[in-house]
């Protein structure tokens, strides 16, 4: 019998667990989309075909937010909003039918290209959750095309006995099909853990891992592999040694997510009685209970984006009052941070509203645009003010400051915006509280200067650490450039806190650094007093916390600022978790 080589690969963990089984190898579709030249005459028999596939697509999408609803709650089933809107977005609609009667090309070409357009805009953003909506557009395109073959069943409803899945991509909807008995865990070369198909895989408590180069390719069907959705680790061909020690550190895991459980309704204080604000990044209101499920109080941040990235044009006042409002309600007594829009010019073109920038990095986006945009701007104030009367810890946060200016601009037409209200007898809170991101050097270093313009700042890490290196985390080549841990990058944060303590305001952090529980003693001891994480590492950062001694906090903070490079920081920070909470390295890397 051939003894076959153990071949280890490597992605990104987008969902927790280890499993081990034969591989279930998909192959991208390579069905040739048909293509032909339409008569005049017949345009008119084009578009119904694509208003019959529409509706269709329309009618499967709410049969599956149903059964997903069901199955896996309300958070779940909103994902498939976003798909709904593809199907519902006028302009995205009339770009088809344009092309269909202006260019003569049958409605699956003129389909296929139109949403290609939508999807390169988005996949070219600097924002992940963002980029990820392209997956949503290539999941609804697929499904409208195979409505107008005459055939939009289920994806792998069939399947018959229990295995991993290795595919190229895996849409949301796809997904929806699995039955969990029979698909152990997911693995795709594409994708990142903010993907629908990855919060999917959480709800569902399937391990997945993303973005393995080459997976599809290194795999046949039926290979024995192992899959750790934590370490985004993949072994092809386990020897029985190397499966067993993945068995020890499944059971291992289990047994500490169980005592993390019982944190949920635990405070987050420190051994020696520090307390720490600890809430959740959050995407769409719905996504509330999820996190006060996993203990966390509040939410430190709630991005406001997917409001503005629906069909139908801008949202009114109106509409994003009804979810600002429900943020509102849903989280009272405890905080709501509200960030205001945080778009640029790229991310407005998947609207169809403007062309896109050379470098959206350094573009015009967030603060900048909704300055130069005041009706837009007033919208959106109007509304989170509005909601603020059902909360009164609800508070507006403005990112990508860089100056002080800024602050000034925003917080004049905070000002126009409450005279309104107050001249129409509508309810708001008069005294809301107004921060700023710090996510740009330049904000970091006059932060003296801003803090008394606000009343708390939040210190982006993703951004910060991205504009102080010179890196662009989703580039390979230079993604290992990345550093949290880098001097220059705490000497920031440090700035900051201390600028904020002099003025009397408190600093939190709700980027990625915030929610690795290697890195929360540091960030502590530097002085920030709130931290935001995904829900899901909410409990992981609770339990450090209380572990952890506020003064041990403080000692690795000062050796931190006196090391050479960002390694010998790391190398400090796991030193304390691993002395205090050692089990805790063995779910956080």
């Amino acid at each position: 019998m051939e003894v076959r080589r153990e071949l280890e690969m490597r992605g990104t963990g987008a969902s927790p667990g280890i499993v081990a089984g034969p591989v279930l190898l998909l192959k991208a579709d390579d069905e040739p989309l048909p293509e032909y030249a339409v008569a005049a005459e017949d345009v008119p028999r084009e578009m119904l075909r694509l208003e019959a596939a529409l509706i269709e697509t329309r009618r499967q999408l709410h049969d599956v937010q149903r059964r997903v609803g069901e199955a896996l709650g309300g958070e779940s089933a909103g994902i498939f909003e976003a798909h709904l809107q593809v199907v519902d977005d006028p302009s995205f609609v009339d770009e088809i039918y344009r092309d269909v009667r202006e260019n003569r090309k049958n409605v699956e070409k003129a389909l296929f290209e139109v949403a290609e357009r939508y999807a390169r805009t988005l996949r070219q953003m600097d924002d992940d959750y963002l980029r990820e909506r392209a997956t949503d557009i290539r999941d609804v395109t697929r499904r409208i095309l195979r409505n107008l073959a005459g055939g939009g069943g289920e994806w792998l409803a069939g399947l018959e006995t229990p295995r991993i899945l290795v595919a190229r991509d895996v849409a949301p909807s796809e997904m929806a099909a699995f039955d969990r008995r029979k698909v152990l865990g997911v693995v795709t070369e594409q994708g990142s853990p903010t993907s629908h198909a990855a919060i999917m895989a959480r709800a569902m408590d399937l391990p997945a891992v993303v973005g393995v180069r080459g997976a599809t390719a290194r795999m046949a069907d039926g290979d024995r592999l192992v899959l750790d959705g934590v370490r985004g680790v993949l072994v092809v061909h386990p020897s029985p040694a190397r499966e067993e020690d993945y068995g020890r550190i499944a059971r291992s895991r289990a047994i500490i997510q169980k005592r993390l459980g019982a944190l949920r309704d635990e405070p987050a204080v420190t051994r020696d009685g520090h307390a720490v604000d600890l809430a959740a990044n959050i995407e769409m209101p719905a996504d509330v209970e999820a996190a006060r499920a996993r203990g966390a109080r509040g939410v430190g941040l709630f991005r406001s984006e997917y409001l503005f990235m629906g069909g139908g044009g801008e949202p009114s006042e109106e509409r994003q009052y009804e979810a600002y409002a429900d943020v509102a309600r849903k989280t009272f007594p405890e905080a709501a941070i509200i960030r205001t829009l945080d778009l640029g010019g790229d991310k407005v073109a998947a609207a169809g509203k403007l062309a896109p920038e050379a470098n959206p990095f350094l573009g015009w986006r967030a603060i900048r645009l909704c300055l130069d945009r005041p009706s837009l701007f007033k919208a959106q104030l109007r509304a989170l003010l509005r909601a603020s009367a059902l909360n009164p810890k609800l508070r507006i946060l403005y990112p990508m400051i860089c100056r002080a200016a800024e602050v000034d601009q925003a917080n004049a037409v905070l000002a126009e915006c409450k005279a309104e209200l107050a001249a129409e007898g509508r309810d708001f809170n008069p005294d809301v509280d107004v921060g700023a991101m710090i996510e740009i050097p330049s904000a970091a270093l006059t932060a003296d200067r801003i803090a008394p313009k606000v009343k708390f700042f939040s210190i982006g890490t993703n951004d910060l650490v991205q504009y102080t290196l010179a890196v662009d985390r989703g580039n390979e080549r230079v993604a290992s450039l990345y550093e949290p841990t880098h001097p220059a990058v705490l000497e920031l944060i440090r700035r900051t806190v201390e600028a904020g303590q002099r003025h009397g305001i408190w600093t939190g952090v709700c980027g990625e650094t915030a929610g690795n529980p290697v890195l929360v003693p540091l960030l502590l001891g530097l002085g920030v007093t709130e931290l935001s994480a995904s829900p899901g590492a909410v409990p992981l950062v609770k339990d450090v916390v209380r572990r952890l001694r506020w003064t041990d906090a403080q000692e690795l903070a000062a050796a931190a600022l006196t090391r050479a490079t960002g390694a010998e920081v790391l190398a400090l920070c796991r030193d304390l978790v691993r002395r205090i909470a050692p089990e805790i390295l063995e779910l956080a890397e």
